[in-house]
């Protein structure tokens, strides 16, 4: 989106919001009030939130493999052990913990970088506001980057 100006880049974002806006179930619609759609715009004019979520997304990629690959190599190895089935409940519950921290530093780092309605919470509600807030910058990173 480098290539347009400031104007245009909000005419489009404005345009891409209406549209995804259309694609959101009633319950989150109602959480993205004019406030918030307003806000998020603003914060995506310059494109540096386009770039943190991009690497955002690549990183917790990255992370996702090595926690499944560890998760493997660790099935493997106990194999032989009595209690596996207790060993690999208690490998899941740290991944599980893991996979928390990524996305408390994924909200610390949206938050840092002034996207409105990000901060770190594990209240359900927000997080999927927060979700559909992600997924509408992926929308236009796909479409316009």
């Amino acid at each position: 989106m480098d290539k347009y100006s400031v104007e245009d880049r909000r005419i489009i974002l404005q345009q891409e919001m209406q549209s995804f806006i259309g694609s959101v179930n009633a319950k989150v619609k109602s959480e993205f009030t004019e406030e918030l759609k307003n806000s998020l715009i603003e914060s995506l004019l310059d494109g540096t939130v386009f770039a943190i979520v991009d690497s955002l997304k690549d990183l917790q990629r990255m992370r996702e493999t090595q926690l499944y690959d560890n998760r493997q190599q660790r099935l493997v190895e106990l194999q032989t052990v009595p209690d596996l089935e207790e060993q690999m409940r208690l490998i899941d519950v740290n991944i599980v913990r893991e996979l928390d921290k990524i996305v408390a530093e994924q909200q610390n780092t949206l938050s840092r970088a002034g996207v409105p309605n990000f901060h770190t919470t594990k209240d359900e509600n927000e997080i999927v506001l927060q979700m559909e807030i992600i997924r509408f910058i992926m929308t236009v990173i796909n479409k316009h980057m």
